[in-house]
């Protein structure tokens, strides 16, 4: 079954990035697995958890589910100098960001929240096997402030689990803010990574102040269901002028057209990252 799972995830992937077809029954066959094991992605270990197996996309095949924001976030790391980014990735499920980045040599530290328990498993996992130093896991939401928020545990789809309003499917879970946490802002840089299923907005408004001095580069998700939430010009509103938005194409370029989108990035008009411009 697993080699099974290993081809028909090449397959998806040339169907979605040729042709622009997302083929049914990937997740049906990763659920056909029914033990935990440990894989390798691009060189390095990855605990497979079966209780959350269509987490892992095309992870099984050797390939990131998001190879744009990868090369994207090459470049930008690439560019910095050594110890100077602190890398925060907001919603990072089983962790395929942590994986790729939290050896990178730019990279002073990289902290990855992650309240679902079975995905935060993974997390710690992965900075065992691959023994990480630099790197943090945090079991919490991050909201507007610290407060009690419902979040929703998708037993069904772990992918679509967050934030919601709906006291029917939430269980109430303390969370924390951007500013509220990174107290300590020692980092030369900041780049943070946000996918929480429409609560990106709230986020950034939570981290108005470190936002307000250290400009970070922000990349967040912004696709049909986080457009259900808000809209991309309350998010320019919010960070000012001091800030350009772009479309993350699928070859990890970077468009002003931001229709059809999936992630978009927020760059600051300060250095390092304002030479991203020309890019």
């Amino acid at each position: 079954m697993i080699t099974l799972v290993k081809i028909y995830a090449r397959i998806h992937e040339f169907f979605h990035n040729k042709l622009n077809i997302n083929l049914r029954g990937l997740g049906f066959l990763y659920r056909r697995i029914q033990h935990d094991f440990i894989f390798e992605i691009k060189g390095k270990k990855m605990f497979f958890n079966h209780r959350i197996a269509d987490n892992y996309g095309r992870l099984l095949g050797n390939r990131f589910n998001e190879p744009e924001t990868h090369i994207f976030l090459n470049l930008v790391f690439n560019m910095a100098p050594k110890n100077s980014i602190h890398f925060v990735d907001i919603g990072a499920n089983i962790g395929e960001f942590l994986l790729d980045y939290a050896d990178h040599q730019s990279v002073c530290h990289l902290t990855a929240f992650e309240p679902q328990p079975e995905q935060h498993k993974v997390l710690l996992k992965s900075i065992e096997l691959n023994q990480f130093t630099k790197a943090t896991v945090v079991p919490k939401p991050v909201a507007e402030s610290t407060k009690e928020i419902l979040f929703n545990f998708n037993t069904n789809n772990s992918t679509a689990s967050g934030i919601t309003q709906d006291k029917s499917k939430g269980t109430l879970i303390e969370s924390t803010s951007i500013d509220e946490y990174f107290t300590n802002t020692e980092a030369a840089h900041f780049v943070f990574l946000i996918d929480t299923e429409g609560a990106e907005l709230d986020i950034m408004r939570g981290g108005k102040n470190l936002i307000a001095q250290k400009a970070p580069l922000i990349i967040f998700e912004y696709n049909h269901v986080t457009r259900k939430h808000f809209k991309i010009e309350e998010v320019q509103s919010f960070l000012g002028d001091q800030y350009r938005i772009y479309k993350i194409q699928q070859d990890g370029t970077l468009s002003n057209h931001l229709e059809k989108s999936w992630n978009l990035v927020a760059i600051p008009n300060r250095a390092p990252f304002n030479s991203l411009y020309n890019y």
